[in-house]
Protein backbone atom coordinates (compact mmCIF):
# COMPACT_ATOMS: atom_id res chain seq x y z
CA UNK A 1 0.00 0.00 0.00
CA UNK A 2 1.21 3.55 -1.03
CA UNK A 3 0.06 6.36 0.96
CA UNK A 4 2.11 9.34 0.15
CA UNK A 5 2.52 11.66 2.04
CA UNK A 6 1.69 9.84 5.48
CA UNK A 7 -1.78 10.88 7.41
CA UNK A 8 -0.81 13.11 10.02
CA UNK A 9 -4.03 13.18 12.43
CA UNK A 10 -2.82 16.38 15.41
CA UNK A 11 -4.19 16.02 19.18
CA UNK A 12 -6.81 18.43 19.96
CA UNK A 13 -5.32 20.88 22.22
CA UNK A 14 -9.35 22.03 23.45
CA UNK A 15 -10.71 18.59 23.58
CA UNK A 16 -8.01 18.00 26.25
CA UNK A 17 -7.95 21.19 27.77
CA UNK A 18 -11.93 20.46 28.43
CA UNK A 19 -11.70 16.62 29.51
CA UNK A 20 -8.77 17.80 31.42
CA UNK A 21 -10.80 20.82 33.54
CA UNK A 22 -13.32 17.99 34.00
CA UNK A 23 -11.23 15.55 35.63
CA UNK A 24 -10.39 18.54 38.05
CA UNK A 25 -13.57 19.21 38.99
CA UNK A 26 -14.42 15.62 39.46
CA UNK A 27 -11.42 15.27 41.83
CA UNK A 28 -12.49 18.59 43.49
CA UNK A 29 -15.93 16.55 43.89
CA UNK A 30 -14.06 13.46 45.53
CA UNK A 31 -12.30 16.07 48.29
CA UNK A 32 -15.32 17.56 48.93
CA UNK A 33 -17.31 13.75 49.64
CA UNK A 34 -14.43 13.33 52.06
CA UNK A 35 -14.64 16.44 54.06
CA UNK A 36 -18.41 15.74 54.05
CA UNK A 37 -19.24 12.57 54.29
CA UNK A 38 -22.32 13.10 56.44
CA UNK A 39 -24.45 14.35 52.73
CA UNK A 40 -27.36 12.18 51.91
CA UNK A 41 -26.74 10.79 48.72
CA UNK A 42 -29.57 8.65 48.75
CA UNK A 43 -32.86 9.60 50.01
CA UNK A 44 -32.57 11.14 53.90
CA UNK A 45 -30.03 8.68 55.51
CA UNK A 46 -26.53 9.61 55.06
CA UNK A 47 -23.92 7.04 54.39
CA UNK A 48 -20.96 7.87 55.62
CA UNK A 49 -18.30 5.48 54.50
CA UNK A 50 -19.51 5.24 50.92
CA UNK A 51 -19.39 8.51 50.21
CA UNK A 52 -15.65 8.75 51.73
CA UNK A 53 -15.13 5.65 49.21
CA UNK A 54 -16.55 7.17 46.33
CA UNK A 55 -14.55 10.46 47.57
CA UNK A 56 -11.57 8.35 47.43
CA UNK A 57 -12.01 6.63 44.28
CA UNK A 58 -13.14 9.80 42.30
CA UNK A 59 -9.49 11.33 43.29
CA UNK A 60 -7.81 8.31 42.19
CA UNK A 61 -9.16 8.02 38.69
CA UNK A 62 -10.21 11.70 37.85
CA UNK A 63 -6.62 12.41 39.07
CA UNK A 64 -4.79 10.07 37.10
CA UNK A 65 -6.90 11.17 34.04
CA UNK A 66 -6.12 15.16 35.06
CA UNK A 67 -2.11 13.73 35.33
CA UNK A 68 -2.07 11.81 31.54
CA UNK A 69 -4.48 14.56 30.08
CA UNK A 70 -1.95 17.52 31.34
CA UNK A 71 0.90 15.56 29.98
CA UNK A 72 -0.61 14.90 26.52
CA UNK A 73 -1.08 18.69 26.84
CA UNK A 74 2.57 19.89 26.28
CA UNK A 75 2.68 16.58 23.48
CA UNK A 76 4.15 17.95 20.33
CA UNK A 77 4.01 15.08 18.44
CA UNK A 78 0.86 14.21 16.18
CA UNK A 79 -2.09 11.94 17.54
CA UNK A 80 -1.96 9.48 15.20
CA UNK A 81 -0.23 9.16 12.00
CA UNK A 82 -0.68 6.71 9.19
CA UNK A 83 1.44 5.52 6.67
CA UNK A 84 2.60 2.58 4.55
CA UNK A 85 4.18 0.98 7.61
CA UNK A 86 1.37 1.27 9.83
CA UNK A 87 0.04 3.11 12.68
CA UNK A 88 1.77 5.64 15.09
CA UNK A 89 -0.60 5.84 18.30
CA UNK A 90 0.30 8.91 20.36
CA UNK A 91 -3.31 9.88 21.16
CA UNK A 92 -3.65 8.70 24.33
CA UNK A 93 -1.84 8.03 28.13
CA UNK A 94 -2.04 3.97 26.74
CA UNK A 95 -0.10 4.73 23.49
CA UNK A 96 1.44 1.98 21.47
CA UNK A 97 3.82 3.64 19.00
CA UNK A 98 4.00 1.89 15.80
CA UNK A 99 1.36 -0.93 15.25
CA UNK A 100 2.17 -2.04 11.89
CA UNK A 101 0.04 -3.20 9.33
CA UNK A 102 1.14 -7.01 9.56
CA UNK A 103 0.38 -6.96 13.04
CA UNK A 104 -3.31 -6.51 12.72
CA UNK A 105 -5.69 -9.50 12.36
CA UNK A 106 -8.70 -6.78 12.69
CA UNK A 107 -10.38 -3.70 13.17
CA UNK A 108 -13.59 -2.96 15.21
CA UNK A 109 -15.61 -0.50 16.68
CA UNK A 110 -17.06 -1.18 20.40
CA UNK A 111 -19.23 1.26 22.17
CA UNK A 112 -18.88 1.03 26.43
CA UNK A 113 -21.56 3.58 27.46
CA UNK A 114 -21.35 6.14 24.73
CA UNK A 115 -17.98 6.45 24.35
CA UNK A 116 -16.88 4.49 20.65
CA UNK A 117 -13.30 2.68 20.48
CA UNK A 118 -11.87 1.69 17.59
CA UNK A 119 -10.74 -2.20 18.70
CA UNK A 120 -7.04 -3.25 16.35
CA UNK A 121 -6.97 -6.95 17.03
CA UNK A 122 -3.10 -7.63 16.74
CA UNK A 123 -1.69 -11.38 16.17
CA UNK A 124 1.38 -10.43 19.34
CA UNK A 125 -0.72 -9.22 21.70
CA UNK A 126 1.69 -10.01 24.47
CA UNK A 127 4.14 -7.89 22.78
CA UNK A 128 2.04 -4.73 22.75
CA UNK A 129 0.91 -5.61 26.52
CA UNK A 130 5.09 -5.19 27.46
CA UNK A 131 5.39 -2.16 25.60
CA UNK A 132 4.00 -0.35 28.37
CA UNK A 133 6.66 0.87 30.63
CA UNK A 134 4.36 1.87 33.63
CA UNK A 135 3.33 -1.15 35.44
CA UNK A 136 -0.34 0.56 36.01
CA UNK A 137 -0.51 0.89 32.16
CA UNK A 138 0.76 -2.33 31.99
CA UNK A 139 -1.67 -3.96 33.87
CA UNK A 140 -4.54 -2.04 32.25
CA UNK A 141 -3.24 -3.45 28.83
CA UNK A 142 -3.74 -6.66 29.91
CA UNK A 143 -7.26 -6.48 31.37
CA UNK A 144 -7.53 -4.64 27.69
CA UNK A 145 -6.89 -7.79 26.29
CA UNK A 146 -8.90 -10.34 28.88
CA UNK A 147 -11.65 -8.49 28.38
CA UNK A 148 -11.97 -7.42 24.31
CA UNK A 149 -9.34 -10.01 23.10
CA UNK A 150 -6.66 -7.49 22.19
CA UNK A 151 -4.58 -4.52 24.46
CA UNK A 152 -4.78 -1.96 21.83
CA UNK A 153 -7.53 1.02 21.47
CA UNK A 154 -7.65 3.67 19.75
CA UNK A 155 -10.52 6.57 19.81
CA UNK A 156 -10.92 9.52 18.53
CA UNK A 157 -11.62 11.70 21.82
CA UNK A 158 -8.35 13.59 21.77
CA UNK A 159 -8.11 13.67 18.32
CA UNK A 160 -8.92 16.32 15.32
CA UNK A 161 -10.71 14.11 13.49
CA UNK A 162 -14.27 12.32 13.19
CA UNK A 163 -14.42 8.94 14.94
CA UNK A 164 -16.38 7.54 11.89
CA UNK A 165 -14.11 8.76 9.38
CA UNK A 166 -11.07 7.16 11.37
CA UNK A 167 -12.51 3.86 11.50
CA UNK A 168 -13.20 4.22 7.58
CA UNK A 169 -9.53 5.72 6.63
CA UNK A 170 -7.89 2.88 9.48
CA UNK A 171 -10.04 0.22 7.68
CA UNK A 172 -9.24 1.23 4.33
CA UNK A 173 -5.89 1.27 5.32
CA UNK A 174 -5.51 -1.94 6.40
CA UNK A 175 -7.25 -4.10 4.00
CA UNK A 176 -5.16 -2.15 1.42
CA UNK A 177 -2.10 -3.42 3.10
CA UNK A 178 -3.16 -7.22 3.11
Amino acid sequence: MQLSPPIEIPLSKKKMLLMAVGSVAFVAAGFWFITHPGIRLFGNKPYPVFTTIIGYAAIAFFGFCAFCLGKKLFDTKPGLVVNEEGVTDNCSGFSFGLIPWADMEDIYVIEIGRQKLIMVLVNNPDEYINRQTNALMKKLAAMNYRSYKTPVSITANTLQYDFEELYVLLRTCMEGAK
